[in-house]
């Protein structure tokens, strides 16, 4: 987008911005989608995001409320044709399976107008949002609150894996010492000729318990050490469990600091264009002109640009507004589904109401503009407003990209209040606003502005 410098806007120092939003037409912007020109300001950008995020939302939960319809009727259709294919097939019978074939095929059908229909829908939708994009704005307050940009820091709760202290190991003690058993001496006549195994068994029960015992002694003089090892062990590992607790905490720490130095220099600028602002310097006029027309979303895959220059010797706002080319606008009618050759076709809008559309979405969005700049303007920054419109394009003679203008008005703010926006034809709008258009804007027949927008 660039600013049509046949407009003669004339010399002088002021705020100049350019915000581009749409379909991408260079090959650097692809990766984004949109074409963005000089870059948006920090808040304008934030606005735009936010709009454009509200409005995708309304259109993917339509969209969802249809697909879910659609895809249940298919199940319920795909499912009762399966039970009968199935039946067809079990009993073997060949009427069963032709018709199961004739089921096939006239779900088939349905599946396809379904789609048509879907298609319709869509294409209805995007041909409403086209024919209001006057009637959109004026359904909302475009005044922005500069106080509501205000951001706070918001940190996610702290967690590591190391909160948790190690627990104790279980201490190591001591097992009871142990019990001499001496063996059982016999009774009766084996206790006659058995005293002398009976001595031996004693004995030899009387050296195991001895090294027995010795073990334990042992084992139990080992303990204290053992323990020792044991605490000191886990202490180690506390230790490391600690620190990189701390360190997880550091990090924590300093992505929280990095979160609130963010916000912190976010509302500092916030704070200076507030301020600035009041003080009607022409940047910080600029930029807010650039929030407004970044909450200003126009329907999806609608390619626009806007270049604005606010002069504070006159508080005037110079526009330079891009069209989307008339290819950009839907030229089908109404989709229709073709059963004898199974294809789905397309009507296409007579060439008059392709002309009549694209007409009408440049008188809408020239008017959309005006209404958006000062509806949001009630401070009174800008006094009046020249606006030059046109189509960045290929130009089929020379190859070369040019830019065709096809609308230019100048009017304050005074005439503009007391239009009704709501009960207006656009046309007649502009001619009353002494408004110079294009004979043809389909056809991209432009209009002179050699003289400037005021020159007319």
């Amino acid at each position: 987008m660039v600013l049509v410098t046949e407009c003669n806007y004339g010399a002088g120092a002021w705020g100049s911005r350019k915000v581009s939003w749409g379909r991408e037409r260079v090959s650097d912007t692809r990766a984004s989608g949109v074409d963005m020109g000089r870059k948006r300001g920090f808040f304008a950008e934030l606005q735009h995001q936010s709009a454009v995020a509200q409005r995708d939302r309304q259109r993917a939960q339509a969209a969802a409320v249809r697909d879910q319809i659609r895809a249940q009727r298919e199940a319920e259709r795909a499912y009762a044709a399966a039970q009968r294919a199935h039946l067809a097939a079990m009993r073997a019978d060949e009427k069963a399976a032709a018709e199961a074939a004739r089921e096939a095929k006239r779900l088939h059908v349905e599946a396809q107008e379904s789609k048509v229909a879907a298609m319709n829908a869509n294409l209805e939708l995007s041909l409403s949002e086209i024919d209001n994009i006057l009637e959109a704005t004026l359904k909302v307050d475009d005044y922005v609150e500069l106080e509501r940009l205000r951001k706070v820091a918001e940190h996610p709760p702290f967690e590591s894996q190391h909160q948790r202290p190690i627990p104790p190991p279980a201490p190591i003690e001591a097992p009871p010492p142990p019990v001499f058993q001496e063996p059982v001496a016999p009774k009766g006549l084996s206790a006659l000729v058995g005293k002398k195994k009976h001595a031996e068994s004693v004995a030899a029960a009387r050296l195991a318990f001895s090294h027995q015992y010795h073990q334990w002694q042992t084992y139990s003089a080992s303990i204290p050490m053992r323990q020792l090892e044991q605490l000191t062990a886990h202490k180690s590992a506390e230790d490391e469990r600690i620190r990189r607790l701390a360190a997880d905490r550091a990090r924590y720490d300093q992505e929280c600091g990095r979160r609130q130095r963010e916000v912190d220099a976010a509302n500092a600028e916030l704070d200076t264009l507030i301020r600035n602002y009041e003080a009607s310097t022409p940047e910080a006029v600029s930029e807010y002109i650039g929030i407004v027309f970044g909450n200003s979303v126009y329907p999806e895959d609608f390619s626009w640009s806007v270049d604005y220059e606010f002069d504070p010797d006159v508080q005037e706002l110079r526009v330079s507004l891009e069209f989307p080319p008339p290819g950009g606008i839907p030229t089908a009618r109404q989709y229709k589904y073709v059963k004898a050759t199974d294809e789905i076709t397309e009507a296409v809008q007579s060439q008059k109401e392709q002309r009549d559309r694209y007409k009408s979405v440049i008188e809408n969005m020239v008017l959309r503009t005006l209404h958006e700049v000062w509806e949001s303007d009630r401070s009174g920054k800008v006094e009046s407003i020249s606006l030059a419109g046109g189509v960045q394009h290929i130009d089929p003679a020379t190859g070369q990209d040019v830019f065709t203008p096809l609308i230019a008005v100048a009017v304050d703010r005074r005439k503009f209040s007391s239009i009704d926006l709501t009960r207006v034809t656009p046309a007649e709008t502009l001619k009353y606003l002494k408004a110079v258009v294009s004979k043809n804007p389909h056809a991209l027949v432009r209009v002179d502005t050699s003289a400037g927008v005021r020159g007319h």
